[in-house]
C-alpha cells in the first residue's frame, strides 16, 4: 500500500471538515485523521455556549477516557483558561498555550490539579469560529508531556487548515439551524389537533401532519392524494377546488378573497369539517424542492379537546362550576348538550353563561369561545 503524501493528507482532512459540519456522526473520523495529521494524541469538536455561565453542548471526542470527559463537562469546563480565554477572545482564531497567563487564581488551580490527576495530555492548540452570537465552534488537538508542544510551524501548517474549518462550520451551522427550524416545526404542527395539509402551485399535497394522516386513515369524506385533497361529495369538493384556486392566484380578480373557509359534510353523519384555506408567502428558499402554494388547515370536531377546566378557572377567575360549562363550550358545544352532559338544567346553565360572559366581558357565545381558546393558546 502506498502512503498518502502530507499534501494529500491535508486535502483529505480538509474535505472531512466539509463533511463532518453537514453530519455530525463524521466528527470522529475527521478528528481522527486531524490528530494524525498534526501529530496530536487526542482531538475534540466542541460547541461553547458563552450567552451565561460557559458550557459545551456539543463535545466529540476521540482519544480521551470517557469518566474524565464527563467529569470535564460536568463542572470543569467553566474553570478550565482555555475556555475562560475563548470566551473573552471569541474573534481569536487560533488559541495555544503560550497565549495563557501563567497567573492562576483559585479556579485554575482547581482545574489544574484535577487535569494533572485525570487527563494524560498537556499541550493544547484550538481552531475556532464564532457562528452566533455567544455561541462559538471549534476543534482542538492535544498533546501529551511526552510529545512536546505546539510550535510555531505546526501554528502555521494549522492556520492554513482553519480557513476551511470556519467556512465549514459556517455552513454546517447554517444547516444545522435550518434543520432544527424544521424539525420543531413539523412537531408544532404534530402537536395540534387540527389536520395540517401543503399543496404545491399545482395543487398536489407536499406534506400532511399526523392529524391529516389520521383523517385520510378514517376515510369519512376526505382523500389525500399525489393529485391532491378531495372531498367526498362533489359540490362541496368543487367549492374546496374554488378556495385553493383563490389561494394560488389571490389576485386574479378585483374583490377575489385569498382562500376563505367551509364546512363539509361527513359520510358517518358526525360533525362536519370546519377548513380554512390560505396561502403561504410566495417567498420561497431559493435552493429547495419544498415550495408550498397552498396551507389547508382541517378541523374535527370530535377531535377537538376541551380547554382544561382549571386552567380556565385560574386564568378568568370563573368558579368551579362556570369553569366546567366553559370547557365544554370550547369543544363546540351548544348550550343546551352542555348541560345534559353537566346534568344540570338549562336555565342553571344560562345563568351560569351570564356570569361567564361578565367575567369575560363578552356578550355572545362565538365571541366567548374565540376569548377562551386564544387566550389558553388552543386555538
Amino acid at each position: 500500500m502506498i502512503a498518502r503524501s502530507a499534501h494529500e493528507r491535508t486535502l483529505a482532512v480538509i474535505g472531512d471538515f466539509y463533511d463532518a459540519a453537514l453530519d455530525e456522526s463524521l466528527w470522529p473520523t475527521a478528528l481522527k485523521n486531524l490528530a494524525d495529521l498534526t501529530a496530536s494524541q487526542a482531538a475534540s469538536f466542541w460547541v461553547l455556549d458563552s450567552s451565561g455561565n460557559p458550557r459545551l453542548p456539543t463535545f466529540i471526542y476521540i482519544n480521551f477516557d470517557e469518566k474524565s470527559i464527563q467529569e470535564y463537562l460536568n463542572g470543569m469546563a467553566p474553570l478550565d483558561p482555555t475556555v475562560r480565554y475563548l470566551v473573552g477572545h471569541p474573534q481569536q482564531s487560533i488559541v495555544h498555550d503560550g497565549l495563557l497567563t501563567n497567573d492562576r487564581d483559585e479556579d485554575s488551580r482547581a482545574y489544574y490539579d484535577w487535569h494533572e490527576r485525570k487527563v494524560e495530555t498537556r499541550f493544547r492548540m484550538v481552531g475556532q469560529a464564532r457562528v452566533a452570537q455567544g455561541v462559538q465552534a471549534g476543534v482542538a488537538l492535544h498533546r501529551t508531556r511526552k510529545a512536546g508542544g505546539f510550535e510555531p510551524r505546526d501554528i502555521q501548517r494549522f492556520t492554513a487548515l482553519h480557513r476551511h474549518l470556519q467556512r465549514a462550520l459556517a455552513i454546517g451551522f447554517r444547516l444545522g439551524s435550518l434543520r432544527a427550524m424544521q424539525q420543531f416545526s413539523t412537531e408544532w404542527l404534530d402537536r395540534g389537533n387540527s389536520a395540517v395539509v401543503l399543496l404545491d402551485q399545482h395543487k398536489r399535497v407536499i406534506f400532511a401532519n399526523r392529524a391529516a394522516e389520521l383523517l385520510q386513515s378514517n376515510a369519512d369524506g376526505m382523500r389525500l392524494s399525489a393529485e391532491g385533497i378531495r372531498l367526498a361529495r362533489q359540490q362541496e369538493n368543487h367549492k374546496l377546488q374554488s378556495l385553493i384556486a383563490q389561494a394560488l392566484s389571490p389576485i386574479a380578480s378585483p374583490g377575489l378573497s385569498a382562500g376563505g373557509a367551509m364546512r363539509a359534510s361527513r359520510p358517518s353523519g358526525k360533525l362536519p369539517y370546519g377548513i380554512l384555506v390560505g396561502p403561504v408567502s410566495k417567498q420561497s428558499v431559493a435552493l429547495s424542492l419544498f415550495r408550498p402554494a397552498v396551507c389547508v388547515v382541517i378541523t374535527d370536531p370530535d377531535r377537538q379537546p376541551s380547554a382544561p377546566a382549571d386552567r380556565l378557572q385560574a386564568v378568568f377567575g370563573f368558579t368551579k362550576a362556570e369553569a366546567r360549562l366553559a370547557a365544554r363550550l370550547t369543544t363546540g358545544e351548544d348550550l343546551r348538550r352542555a348541560a345534559d352532559q353537566l346534568e344540570i338544567t338549562y336555565g342553571t346553565a344560562r345563568q351560569r353563561l351570564a356570569q361567564i360572559f361578565q367575567k369575560t366581558d363578552t356578550r355572545r357565545q362565538g365571541q366567548l369561545i374565540r376569548l377562551l381558546l386564544t387566550t389558553l393558546g388552543t386555538d
